[in-house]
């Protein structure tokens, strides 16, 4: 189904997503459980030049097979852009859907349900973001944290930090190990006490990491 650009509000959109980024994923919050930014990682981020923004228009029925294969190839075109940040830990790509219909904003989640174990395997994280997200936040399970005004999924290379998100399941956590467990085993790593208790229970639940 073709859709109609000139019904989708482009710069309106382009801007919502810019407004989120300074307003709200840059600055603190009170519910997040820790000190600093919703996400650290965004200001030094467009500050190197590091965060690409593609617009995926998808039409007034998309269907999940649809966002589906938008996320998938953002995960290929995240290994395809020509990136000028010489920091890959500061490379995030953000999928930006701003014609996805409210009574749709599900496919999102579902997405992330079905390509998580793909983007892990590749070393990278997703995340989606809209108005209904119920995603709680890592340090507060009472704080929604993945609000947005307008539909995306956020594309970016694993981190550290990612413990907190792949500690639940062996083969997620193996990939996570598979990168970050020589900075465990340092002496002196200066890794986040609450990173390394998460990583140790699942090293033990997992018998893996080591």
């Amino acid at each position: 189904m073709l859709t109609d650009v000139l019904s989708v509000d482009l710069a309106k959109a382009l801007a919502a997503v810019d407004g989120w980024l300074s307003d709200y994923i840059r600055q603190p919050h009170s519910e997040l459980g820790r000190p600093g930014p919703v996400c650290p990682f965004v200001e030094p981020a467009q500050r190197a030049d590091a965060l690409e923004i593609r617009v995926r228009l998808v039409g007034p029925t998309p269907s999940q097979t649809l966002i589906d294969e938008i996320v998938r190839c953002g995960l290929d075109e995240f290994s395809e852009v020509d990136w000028r940040a010489g920091n890959p830990n500061l490379r995030s790509l953000l999928l930006v859907l701003p014609d996805l219909p409210a009574e749709h904003l599900h496919l999102l989640d579902a997405a992330h349900s079905a390509l998580k174990p793909e983007s892990v395997r590749r070393g990278l994280m997703i995340a989606q973001f809209h108005e209904k997200c119920r995603e709680k936040a890592a340090r507060n399970p009472r704080f929604e944290v993945s609000y947005a005004p307008v539909p995306m999924m956020a594309v970016r290379s694993m981190a550290i930090h990612d413990v907190l998100f792949l500690a639940d399941r062996r083969e997620w956590f193996e990939e996570y190990a598979s990168r970050f467990g020589a900075r465990y085993r340092a002496s002196g790593h200066g890794i986040d006490p609450l990173l390394t208790e998460v990583y140790e229970r699942a090293r033990t639940v997992h018998g893996t990491g080591s």
